[in-house]
């Protein structure tokens, strides 16, 4: 049977789509951006809070559509071929959305949104195009905040780990340091209060992040991305435990005032400390450009 009669509305969407893209994804987008508008408004209010939680991620649509830029070669060389298997998907990415909005829940919008994009593009473009993209549209999970749970269970032990790192670092540089939970007691000194803000959880999230972005642009075999992503998270605990108990040093020794002005602005240096180690985790691991 001829796949035009036997499949009519895909041969429709085919002879259409290459003619009227520019104008289809136009009108996509605005659609989108109405129907989600709630949960955008959302995230802004997470991406520039003052806790900085998820600071990282007016970031991640751009690295995304980076990845996409790499992969661009590829999409050249693929032909558009609509699948309707793309709309397993969308309904229940809609209905998904529905529910969010009246629960309400930021979470389960999120989910929806992503569904969303993966059932447009199989829809508009066919699952070879989605075979290319799947990371990249996967990776604007990172921009995405985490249920209030999610949050506890990452933040409580990143908490105590940074701690206990904290205090590792002090005691083996000679301070004769008590430590109570998430409290550190430095005698004639300057103790360390480590709350939820000074847990890592920003240093983790950032640090995964940019992990996986830098995974995917060095293009190494799959292992050796999994290892740089896995060495990260690690690596991020060690950093923010570094500058817990540099604080605590600097408080010491230059005063309490010298320690709170370190506090506020040692973040972005230990920051740039942790993307520098895990560059050259990448080059221990074979990166070269």
């Amino acid at each position: 049977m001829n796949e035009a009669i036997r499949k009519p509305y895909l041969w429709a969407i085919k002879q259409w789509l290459p003619q009227r893209a520019f104008w289809l994804g136009i009108g996509l987008a605005i659609a989108i951006f109405v129907a989600y508008y709630s949960m955008f408004v959302d995230w802004k209010g997470k991406w520039f809070e003052w806790t900085g939680y998820y600071s990282h991620g007016v970031l991640v649509p751009f690295l995304a559509a980076y990845m996409v830029w790499m992969r661009r070669e590829e999409l050249r060389k693929e032909v558009p071929a609509p699948s309707g298997h793309g709309f397993w998907l969308i309904v229940p990415a809609l209905l998904l959305r529905i529910l969010g909005h009246i629960a309400p829940s930021t979470t389960l919008s999120s989910i929806s949104f992503l569904m969303l994009l993966y059932g447009m593009t199989a829809a508009l473009l066919g699952w070879n195009y989605v075979r290319i993209l799947w990371f990249p549209l996967l990776f604007l999970l990172f921009m995405m905040p985490l249920p209030g749970v999610l949050f506890d269970e990452i933040s409580q032990p990143a908490q105590a780990w940074s701690t206990g790192v904290a205090d590792a670092i002090l005691r083996t540089i000679g301070y004769e340091t008590r430590r109570v939970g998430n409290f550190i007691y430095i005698p004639g000194g300057f103790d360390l209060d480590v709350g939820v803000p000074c847990s890592g959880f920003k240093m983790l999230v950032s640090m995964a992040t940019f992990a996986a972005f830098f995974a995917y642009y060095i293009g190494t075999s799959l292992w050796r991305q999994v290892v740089l992503v896995m060495t990260a998270l690690p690596l991020a605990i060690f950093i923010n435990g570094l500058r817990i108990a540099l604080i605590g040093i600097v408080g010491t020794k230059f005063g309490e005032e010298a320690g709170y002005n370190f506090h506020d602005w040692s973040g972005y240096l230990v920051l740039v400390v942790a993307f520098a180690a895990l560059f050259q985790v990448g080059r221990l691991l074979g990166w070269r450009r």
